[in-house]
């Protein structure tokens, strides 16, 4: 897109790559190598932050109008139909290819990389610079999906996570309880806790019952062996009694 076809106003929301969601604060002027140049105040208030985009360059650094609705609809579209992501790809070829698709600024491969990294979380866990990056492009989306919807980005985050991307990362937290719930992680605990006498699911509990039983039975049993070789042993004692008088 030609730069003098997207001109921005002060106030404007606007999004920047790597950046994110940004306000345009006003335009300013600098000499640089004897040529005054105008320059777009970016303020990053989440960031505190402000960087300066060349006017004549802002479209070709990336810098563009929050998405539209429709655009949004795409988005949230992909999010919801992501094909199955590929196996873990080689750190460095990723590393590459996420950080060309970070400096496009394109929505959709923001949701790319989302998309990438939610499926990986659900199956294998994160690192510390991926998850990182989660959170980047999740912010991201966040951000520019609450101003384009014009809603709270509370809600934004509540439409992201109803999509069916949601899943892995509930299951990655808890295990399933067949109705697409994650089950309390605590269950495990108490029917640990509480398992005497109850099945597992696997029998081994109700194994352990049943052994204590038994052992409970023997025992019971060898108490009322001494009783009985007791009792043998006392009218022995008294019939000699009996005989001597």
């Amino acid at each position: 897109m030609d730069s003098s076809a997207q001109l921005f106003e002060p106030g404007e929301k606007v999004m920047y790559p790597q950046f994110g969601l940004g306000t345009i604060a006003g335009v300013t002027k600098k000499e640089v190598n004897g040529a005054d140049l105008s320059f777009y105040r970016l303020e990053f208030p989440l960031k505190q932050m402000e960087i300066l985009v060349p006017v004549k360059r802002a479209s070709e650094n990336g810098l563009r109008r929050v998405m539209t609705t429709k655009e949004v609809a795409a988005v949230l579209e992909y999010l919801s139909c992501a094909p199955p992501s590929a196996k873990p790809q080689q750190w460095h070829r990723w590393r590459k290819k996420t950080l060309e698709q970070l400096k496009s600024g394109d929505p959709l491969e923001i949701a790319k990389i989302f998309c990438y990294l939610h499926s990986l979380e659900g199956k294998k866990g994160l690192s510390f610079t991926e998850r990182k990056i989660l959170l980047q492009v999740e912010r991201m989306l966040v951000s520019e999906i609450a101003v384009a919807k014009q809603i709270p980005e509370e809600e934004a985050e509540s439409i992201i996570a109803g999509s069916k991307l949601a899943a892995p990362r509930r299951r990655a937290n808890g295990s399933s309880n067949g109705n697409g719930r994650a089950a309390a992680p605590t269950n495990g605990r108490a029917v640990l806790s509480n398992g005497r006498g109850k099945s597992n699911g696997n029998g081994h509990l109700a194994s352990s019952s049943r052994a204590r039983t038994n052992g409970s039975t023997r025992a019971a049993a060898h108490r009322n062996g001494r009783s009985v070789a007791a009792s043998g042993r006392s009218n022995v004692r008294a019939s000699a009694k009996a005989s001597r008088h």
